[in-house]
């Protein structure tokens, strides 16, 4: 380890005549010992419902509280609605251009429709989701050109495309959640072209088990400044954070999360409307590809199966005071990837394609096969 060499140095010098030590500089902060201790917020138990809907439409337009849904669609069909301890079995939730929705201690369970979302928010302000428990869904929250806060929840094996989506000019504040059992990711984010500026706040949250990304940005540009800090990301298939296709000027912030297990060798069980199924990929801690303006800044990266933190194609890239343990190169800035041009969804325009640009310093790599890696039409500048 670098730093137990400097230190062996130093002793050396003072023990040799006429020798002295180099001025002292400012050490970077030592790997933590332990993962932080994040509350976890406990799983939702419900008293026995006063009003039981079964098997119809249902509007909501006043605030309820203590109602059973079963094989229903309720739709909020007014603003400034409250609903709290009550529970949606195999039930979609719509709020469609509403503003002032409260959820607060309730339940989203067991929706088995293909594609569809338990509580999906569209062209709404100001929804609040808070103590919360979405489980066994195909989609658990989805939230399209909203303002929405989700704060205190519990997301639990929703595994047929996503647990939380978040996108299109959507500004979210998604904080203090659980994540487990999710496929293919937990969160995700996207802004494709000609959406309005978003913008997404993520931090303490603890994320476990996810099929591939923890959390994933897709296509995510034309950004307010995003941020995704004080995460605990564990047991994920592929990367814990990946930042890819095509998001330009994605101004988002990566910091002082703790990272630990990224492609981890088991396959997560789907939804049984699921046809896809899990699929071994890259098993970086972060992962940059065609996209710019992101910093990764003072995270711990522990027991990384592939690299520390990985460059493809990014411009404007910062990684400064991060910790890494990994298998593969500890930061690396490559070059695009011949494929990209080719995807299916969101292809690399040939103008687009390039080197990366990565500026690296004050990193402490504890453990690594190679400290740093870059391709011939890349510059990793590192300090």
């Amino acid at each position: 380890m670098r730093g137990v060499c400097l230190v062996i140095a130093a002793a050396l010098c003072l023990a040799l005549p006429g020798c002295s030590p180099a001025p002292a500089t400012t050490a970077p902060a030592l790997f933590p010992a332990e993962r932080p201790d994040l509350a976890v917020p406990e799983p939702l138990t419900l008293p026995a419902p006063a009003t039981l809907i079964e098997g119809r439409s249902y509007g909501v337009d006043s605030d309820i509280s203590g109602y059973r849904f079963e094989d229903c669609e309720v739709v909020i069909a007014a603003d400034g609605v409250e609903i709290s301890d009550s529970e949606f079995v195999n039930c979609v939730v719509i709020v469609d251009f509403r503003r002032d929705i409260t959820f607060e201690h309730c339940i989203f369970r067991d929706l088995s429709r293909y594609e569809e979302t338990a509580l999906r928010v569209n062209g709404s302000a100001n929804v609040t989701v808070t103590a919360c428990e979405f489980r066994d869904n195909f989609i658990g929250l989805g939230v399209q050109a909203s303002t929405a806060t989700i704060t205190g929840s519990r997301f639990v094996n929703n595994n047929g495309h996503n647990a939380l989506v978040v996108g299109e000019g959507s500004r979210a504040t998604v904080s203090g959640n659980y994540f487990y059992g999710s496929f293919p990711h937990a969160i995700l984010v996207l802004n494709r072209g000609g959406s309005p500026e978003a913008g997404v706040s993520i931090t303490g949250n603890v994320i476990d088990r996810s099929a591939e990304d923890a959390i994933n940005f897709e296509d995510y540009s034309n950004a307010a400044p995003s941020l995704v800090s004080g995460n605990v990301i564990t047991n994920t298939g592929w990367a814990a954070v990946l930042v890819e296709y095509n998001s330009w000027r994605a101004n988002v912030t990566i910091e002082d999360n703790w990272i630990e297990d990224t492609g981890a060798g088991w396959p997560l069980a789907t939804h049984p409307l699921q046809p896809e199924v899990f699929q071994a990929g890259w098993g970086h801690g972060i992962l940059i590809e065609d996209a710019s303006q992101v910093q990764a800044i003072n995270n711990r990266i522990v027991s990384a199966g592939e690299g520390g933190i990985a460059v493809r194609n990014g411009r404007e890239i910062t990684v400064e005071g991060n910790g890494i343990d990994c298998a593969g190169a500890g930061i690396s800035a490559l070059d695009y990837a011949g494929e990209s041009l080719y995807r299916e969804f969101s292809p690399l325009s040939p103008e687009d394609a390039g080197g990366s640009r990565v500026t690296a310093r004050d990193n402490v790599i504890f453990s690594a096969a190679e400290d740093y890696a870059d391709g011939p039409a890349s510059e990793l500048l590192r300090d």
